[in-house]
């Protein structure tokens, strides 16, 4: 019997899977001190299926089962712990409550698009009346079907519900930003003693910079004699620690040259911040580039007093702080430069990514087009 209650009342697993095909030893597994009969059982079941790989779909396979397996590769594979931390976040908040004590092998097409019809009728958060956007539910799709598929590659289901069913439509979402002179007016509203932070947006509107690269910039990676800047790398935070990872794509690995005042800009306060730090660090170059205090710059401080600066004036548009990036291509647009250069600079992947967001706010190439076919009319 596979299952059996022990003299002390609790319950053992012993299973046997005949004999190992090189070794010829006997492939036993023993699992002792389980405190019910339920439990019992169920380990039986996940041992048979995770461990032993017994191909039999009759077995109860839970999301659970398969979402830990699909993790730990994750981590094998050196998955960035952002990553990592966001889809346990997803997994935790919308998938593992709906299948619950669900057999993945009972699934089928129907079942995924009824999910999915649920997922679009959900609050960002409790109490809201904001629902999830086809972007939101998309990339849950995508992990659901992720786990499926790993299911399905460790020989624990036999087919993939998910397959068939297409991404929801996206609409193209609104481009926030501000131009230079409400860059300048916003500018008014920081004090001498914010200078630090002053310097942050200084960067992430004259350069597109994301936060996190902002963040992890250190005096190393920038060059005051060439005026350029090398990104390698960018901070993100999870459950309140810091981390320093590579950057998000190979392309955001890119030398940014910084326009002349931006570089005295930032001689001046790398003079400042030796004096203001010399009791905390002989090693400058180590230091955060925009760091005033021994504690380095958290994303929630930035965020915090972006708030505050914002609420000093509300004659100011409000836009969010990644909005300094698309104020920053909005510039390079204005200015004449073509997508490659705006590619370029913000770090984008592909050329697609950049028309797909920047496109509408090239309006003088419609102009031209419409020009040039007038010419051969």
């Amino acid at each position: 019997m596979t299952v059996k209650k022990a003299k002390k009342g609790t319950w053992t697993v012993d299973i046997s899977d005949g004999f190992h095909p090189v070794t010829q030893k006997r492939i036993r597994i023993i699992r002792k001190g389980i405190k019910t009969k339920k439990e019992a059982l169920e380990l039986e079941q996940y041992i048979r299926v995770v461990e032993l790989k017994e191909k039999r779909f009759n077995f109860l396979v839970t999301t659970d089962m398969i979402f830990d397996i699909l993790e730990e590769e994750n981590l094998q594979n050196n998955r960035k712990i952002s990553y990592i931390s966001t889809q346990r976040n997803n997994y935790e908040r919308h998938i593992k409550p709906y299948f619950m004590g669900t057999n993945l092998n009972k699934l089928s097409y129907e079942h995924i698009f009824e999910f999915r019809e649920h997922l679009k009728t959900k609050p960002k958060k409790q109490n809201n009346s904001f629902r999830l956007s086809h972007n939101t539910v998309n990339k849950i799709m995508i992990l659901l079907k992720k786990i499926f598929d790993t299911g399905v590659r460790k020989s624990l289901m036999d087919k993939n519900p998910v397959e068939n069913l297409r991404k929801l439509p996206i609409s193209r979402p609104t481009i926030n930003f501000w131009s230079v002179e409400e860059f300048n007016e916003f500018r008014k509203l920081i004090t001498s003693e914010e200078i630090s932070y002053d310097l942050f947006f200084t960067i992430a509107f004259f350069t597109c910079m994301r936060m996190g690269e902002i963040l992890a910039l250190n005096w190393g990676d920038i060059n005051l004699i060439t005026n350029t800047i090398h990104i390698t790398k960018t901070a993100y935070f999870v459950n309140g620690i810091n981390h320093i990872n590579s950057t998000k794509t190979r392309a955001g690995t890119r030398y940014i040259t910084v326009n002349h005042k931006l570089a005295k800009k930032l001689a001046d306060w790398k003079e400042k911040q030796e004096v203001l730090l010399k009791e905390f660090t002989t090693d400058t170059e180590s230091l955060q580039v925009i760091q005033s205090t021994p504690i380095p710059m958290t994303k929630n401080m930035i965020d915090k007093k972006f708030k505050q600066l914002l609420a000093r004036n509300n004659q100011l548009k409000k836009i969010r702080i990644h909005d300094l990036r698309h104020s920053h291509a909005s510039l390079l647009i204005n200015q004449g430069e073509d997508y490659l250069v705006v590619k370029e600079r913000l770090g984008h992947a592909s050329i697609t990514t950049t028309i797909d967001i920047y496109s509408h706010l090239y309006p003088s190439k419609q102009k031209n087009l419409a020009n040039k076919l007038d010419d051969i009319f």
